[in-house]
């Protein structure tokens, strides 16, 4: 069988059955006999085997024609029994495209990081998270969007661009600049709140309540990553502006980050717990 280009780990495997768990409470939640699927699958459809009890269909989009070419020949052996579709396309683009259908479960298993800048500095992964919540919103459609990035990417500055908008929406609340500080301090960190950060206001801009799990940071060989799971919840009345919403982004800021070691979890950063001021 064709081999995927980076090797699988224990901590993927852990994280990939936590999703697992996380998909079918998503399922339950949402009364759905089966999750549409969308994204980022991999030659060998490793997430797609673990998920499989959750999922009614899988549409994959990938851009390398070899990953193209083992993916037809790996489906095939393995017979999931669901349908497959096979998009040759950029998932960024495809994902921003208003011609895209909704799916219950995107699958942003990205090489590259969060930010990674195009040309005019702008974030393709942020843009893509907004053009979803958008989507999702005129459908109606609640979702779930698991995502993995690079440590070492592009855009330091980008991610600097971030934290200093929480910095501003955060104007005024207990232990903001001690929380900033300690996201600041590693790559792992920034993302972890630029990501999350990023979710939410696309989320709450359209009319969901963004839930998250734990992130985690881990190693894939010579590989770092951060992990993401994100459920949102669409609610039929109007959700506060994300200016107004600061509850739920003190508690994004807040949030620990943990690290996988092999499969145990344990907490990697633990920021200061920022918290509205006593009113007099």
């Amino acid at each position: 069988m064709p081999q995927n280009p980076f090797p699988d780990s224990v901590e993927k495997q852990a994280l990939r059955r936590r999703d697992a768990i996380f998909l079918e409470e998503f399922r339950s939640r949402t009364l759905a006999k089966g999750l549409s699927y969308c994204g980022l699958t991999s030659a060998e459809f490793r997430d797609i085997q673990a998920w499989r009890p959750q999922l009614s269909a899988v549409h994959a989009v990938e851009i390398d024609q070899r990953v193209l070419n083992n993916m037809d020949i790996n489906w095939r052996r393995l017979k999931l029994g669901i349908p497959l579709q096979i998009v040759p396309a950029d998932i960024l683009e495809y994902l921003r495209s208003s011609t895209t259908g909704c799916f219950e479960v995107y699958n942003l298993d990205f090489y590259g990081g969060f930010t990674n800048p195009k040309h005019d500095g702008t974030s393709r992964c942020r843009e893509a998270m907004r053009s979803l919540a958008s989507h999702h919103r005129e459908q109606q459609r609640s979702f779930v969007v698991i995502a993995t990035f690079n440590v070492r990417d592009r855009g330091v500055e980008q991610y600097d661009a971030f934290i200093n908008e929480v910095r501003s929406a955060l104007d005024g609340f207990n232990n903001v600049e001690a929380n900033l500080k300690a996201h600041a301090k590693s790559h792992a960190t920034k993302i972890k709140l630029s990501y999350m950060y990023a979710c939410w206001q696309a989320g709450v801009a359209n009319d969901f309540d963004v839930e998250f799990e734990d992130p985690f940071v881990y190693n894939s060989g010579a590989t770092t990553l951060v992990h993401f799971c994100a459920v949102f919840i669409y609610r039929a009345t109007a959700l506060a502006t994300p200016h107004a919403d600061k509850d739920s982004l003190i508690a994004i800021a807040n949030r620990p980050l943990k690290r996988m070691d092999g499969r145990i979890a344990r907490v990697d950063v633990r920021p200061a717990l920022i918290s509205r001021p006593q009113k007099l």
